[in-house]
């Protein structure tokens, strides 16, 4: 739209709320532009161009499967608590194709800001002119090439340490279970644990990463099914919390002396000595709430990208050898 109306996405945004900054011929230019590509105006978008909006910030997530999304929003809730907002949760109950809907009733409910934690590749939705102006920060995934706020955790970064860790130990079969395939989380993951294979001198073994497991139970049955072959992982690193979980079951169960990373953590996982890649979903939420909050407060101010450290704590798992390991 911007492109269309030969503006800056800025302008589309303070021309949609009716900003005195925009001449008025910029202003019905954009008005115009808008009406041709289906954006009318309509009476709860006349309410944000006077600025009628709620104190409270939006926030549209996959679900509450696992605590470390729940801890996200409760570190939201609480900055935004010291500044005076509230926080409105919708969940797309693991539905990517939810996400659009729900950003819209966020924005029809006059949000004054909107968190996005999504699952799905679309982004369009969440441009400026659909929004109508709506401040938007992306919570743990890239903002593609939507110029807004951003605040993510360097997973590749901890899974490469993990990897290499592994490596440094004598084990060459080091299994890597993931979620689904099509997601960037699995991607930025499986990037990490294929570098640090290249850099110590290993080719990855495809028959060891296994993915689209979406549960503790998927998780646990990869686990079987990777140790009933003759070549078994010496190693196995779970890149999520579910799988996690799932890997550490199985372990139990059968007693296995493979060395294990997981990814994410509770109080049981690090009182049983799993070693694990920890980030710390309080300070993701807690950031996005802060970028949220300030631009609100300057909303052209240039757009921040916020990088959080994932760190590799080492309780025991992680730590057993690969002489160690019976096949």
């Amino acid at each position: 739209m911007a492109r269309e109306a030969g503006v800056s996405t800025a302008t589309v945004t303070r021309a949609l709320q009716g900003s005195a900054a925009v001449v008025p011929a910029t202003k019905q230019r954009v008005e115009e532009v808008a009406r041709r590509l289906g954006y009318s105006p309509n009476p709860m978008a006349r309410d944000l161009r006077h600025g009628s909006r709620v104190r409270a910030v939006g926030l549209v997530t996959a679900g509450f499967t696992n605590a470390f999304q729940a801890a996200v929003a409760a570190g939201a809730e609480q900055e935004l608590r010291s500044s005076g907002l509230e926080l409105l949760i919708a969940s797309t109950d693991d539905d990517p194709e939810r996400e659009p809907e729900l950003a819209r009733a966020m924005v029809d409910r006059r949000v004054s800001a909107l968190l996005m934690m999504p699952d799905g590749h679309a982004r369009e939705f969440l441009r400026p002119e659909s929004t109508y102006g709506t401040p938007v920060v992306m919570v743990g995934r890239p903002a593609g090439e939507l110029d807004v706020d951003v605040v993510m955790t360097d997973d590749d970064v901890a899974v490469e340490e993990a990897t290499a860790h592994l490596w440094s130990l004598g084990h060459r079969r080091i299994a890597a279970l993931a979620g689904r395939s099509d997601s960037f989380r699995t991607r930025q993951r499986l990037k990490g644990y294929r570098r640090a294979l290249a850099r110590c001198g290993g080719e990855p073994d495809e028959t060891l990463v296994v993915t689209g497991l979406e549960s503790a139970a998927a998780g646990r049955q990869a686990m079987q099914e990777l140790m009933r072959g003759d070549e078994v992982p010496t190693a196995v690193m779970a890149l999520n919390l579910g799988i996690s979980t799932g890997v550490l079951l199985d372990r139990i169960e059968n007693h296995r002396e493979t060395a294990f990373i997981a990814l994410d953590e509770s109080e049981l996982s690090a009182g049983l000595g799993i070693s694990a890649i920890v980030r710390d979903p309080r300070a993701l939420g807690r950031e996005a709430a802060r970028l949220a909050v300030a631009r609100i407060e300057s909303p052209d101010a240039p757009r921040r990208t916020v990088l959080l450290p994932s760190k590799l704590v080492q309780r025991g798992s992680g730590e057993i050898p690969a002489t160690r390991v019976r096949r």
